[in-house]
């Protein structure tokens, strides 16, 4: 029976490969929401800014709104740098993530490519110790034919 020395060593390289992979998949995830996020707050800051073009051009324009507009804009626009540094910040992560999984997935297959080879190896010193058994057995029936007198 064959049983490959390295199995547990695959078998955990394939569980490591498998958890950056899902760690990989939830930070393309977070980086998705996040970008999304950051594209309604501009939304939101770019309708406020209009809303703020528009008071100031009316007859009466209300000094108060144009403070609290701008104040609030002001104030998205500092979570929309909070959210960038944020995306970069995960992509950073996932690069590394990314790069670290490259890694397993070449040991990974390194280790099946070992494990081939070893059970090729094994097939053929199977197959001859099968071959040198028959040919005993025959070796045998014809000594024993001659003895006989067969």
């Amino acid at each position: 029976m064959f049983i490959f020395q390295f199995e547990k060593i695959l078998s955990i390289k394939s569980k490591l490969l498998d958890d950056k992979m899902i760690k990989i998949s939830m930070l393309e995830d977070k980086i998705k929401s996040l970008k999304r996020e950051k594209y309604e707050l501009n939304m939101e800051n770019r309708l406020r800014r209009e809303k703020i073009f528009r008071i100031l051009n009316s007859e009466n324009p209300d000094r108060n709104m144009i403070v609290f507009l701008g104040e609030l804009a002001q104030k998205i626009d500092e979570n929309i740098e909070k959210i960038q540094e944020e995306i970069e910040f995960l992509s950073r992560e996932k690069i590394k993530l990314i790069e670290e999984a490259k890694s397993l997935l070449k040991e990974k297959k390194r280790l099946e490519r070992l494990k081939d080879r070893r059970f090729e190896e094994y097939r053929i010193e199977l197959t001859r110790s099968e071959t040198r058994f028959l040919d005993e057995i025959t070796s045998t029936k014809v000594a024993s034919r001659y003895l006989n007198g067969s």
